[in-house]
């Protein structure tokens, strides 16, 4: 595919990205799909609405004020109602994941996780009055990736998906466990550098400190298992393989380990063989951990949704 189409984008953090904390309402649901284990959602929901925004977070996220501020960003920037639940398995309820459905990821299976996820996402569009699934974009963080990729098949059927937008996919290559915990916690000490880029916006870091002070997301140590065995695995390149897609936008910290330089490479060319476009992005002197970093959030909305905005 010729570069035009796969353009190689870098981006330098600028912390004058951030403007004013955007005004979009941002309400918070609890959900109990056919009387499933609880979980909480969001629903940002912008004056005008021209789609939707289905959001997969990453592993540990909390639903409070961090997250919120993001999905009002999301929905100012774009117009689109931004939709977001928390995973199964690791919300602040703490309920496990059904004991079926772990012994499939024990498996390294992510379909019946994905599934159930969907059973959330359904749940929050209905509770939040969402109905713009004409012009339906999917982003996902980190663990999120995997879980957007593998819900593919049946968001195509709740409309024509018109983006794709990975940020740090870790399951596009075989590790095991350990390695995987390595490449976590060498990230994880990246987090002050991703975090120092939010200092000059008042707002911004008051949101971070109301985050603080919320509940924190419960998991059990075999769901933690189950999800790495899940993470350490090439899904996300294998879900790419069964899906007809009209643009997809990666992302990554140039100095992550969860997700590598080769392996990166190797999803890129993926896409590109089969003649998928959109913007590879690199995130200069950043980890895994970007997406903490508001101005980065505010710069990849641009890069990655450009279409959109």
């Amino acid at each position: 595919m010729d570069d035009a189409y796969r353009p190689q984008v870098r981006i330098a953090v600028d912390p004058r990205a951030v403007l004013a904390r955007p005004a979009v309402q941002v309400r918070q649901h609890t959900l109990r799909p056919d009387r499933r284990s609880p979980l909480d959602a969001l629903v940002a929901t912008p004056p005008e609405p021209t789609g939707t925004l289905l959001y997969f977070p990453g592993f540990n996220t909390s639903l409070g004020p961090w997250e919120i501020a993001k999905c009002a960003h999301l929905a100012d920037a774009t117009s689109l109602t931004v939709v977001v639940t928390e995973i199964p398995g690791m919300s602040r309820f703490g309920d496990p994941i059904p004991r079926a459905v772990r012994a499939e990821m024990m498996r390294g299976r992510i379909e019946p996780w994905a599934e159930l996820n969907l059973a959330y996402l359904e749940e929050a569009l209905e509770v939040g009055g969402v109905t713009g699934t004409e012009n339906l974009e999917v982003l996902g963080y980190s663990t999120g990736c995997s879980l957007a990729v593998a819900a593919l098949p049946v968001l195509g059927e709740w409309g024509p998906i018109e983006g794709l937008n990975l940020v740090e996919p870790v399951a596009i290559t075989s590790r095991n466990l350990a390695s995987l915990q390595a490449h976590n916690l060498a990230d994880l000490g990246r987090m002050p550098t991703a975090l120092a880029t939010n200092r000059s916006h008042e707002w911004v870091m008051n949101a971070r400190a109301l985050q603080r002070r919320e509940p924190s997301v419960r998991y059990s140590p075999v769901d933690l298992i189950a999800i790495g065995q899940v993470l350490a695995t090439q899904a996300l390149l294998t879900g790419l393989d069964d899906v007809e897609l009209a643009r997809c936008a990666l992302v990554r910290g140039s100095r992550s380990s969860l997700c590598r330089q080769a392996d990166y490479d190797r999803l890129d060319g993926v896409l590109s063989d089969k003649g998928v476009p959109g913007p590879t992005i690199t995130v200069e002197g950043l980890g895994h951990q970007l997406w903490h970093s508001f101005p980065v959030i505010v710069q990849l909305t641009q890069a990655m949704l450009a279409a959109t905005v």
